[in-house]
């Protein structure tokens, strides 16, 4: 089974990645409306791969990289909207960046391919 950890503010996304993941017993996924001081959670959990989106964790970013540096091993990508600049070792970590809108059909398999 693969462990998905989302970190978005909007509910109706957290929701709708949620039901994509209870429609496939394949995945299971971890959602969180805040994204600061989620360390416990990566080491906790040990997701396959964490979904964050920029506009949620753009005031404590580099908090937020420090502890994803600690986690290596667990890849992540990114949500952003097309027209924002994501800093470099942000582009330089993240192993995938979708755009929003997110397209639900094939979200997890661009996560999971």
């Amino acid at each position: 089974m693969k462990k998905l950890y989302y970190i978005e503010q909007e509910t109706f996304l957290r929701d709708m990645v949620e039901g994509l993941c209870k429609q496939n017993s394949d995945f299971e996924c971890y959602t969180t409306d805040e994204g600061r001081e989620s360390l416990y959670f990566f080491n906790d959990l040990k997701p396959d791969f964490i979904l964050i989106d920029w506009a949620t964790i753009a005031e404590y970013q580099e908090k937020l990289l420090v502890e994803l540096n600690s986690v290596t091993q667990i890849p992540f990508g990114l949500t952003i909207d097309p027209q924002v600049q994501v800093p470099k070792p942000w582009q330089e970590r993240a192993t995938l960046i979708l755009d929003k809108p997110l397209e639900a059909k094939s979200l997890l398999k661009k996560v999971f391919p």
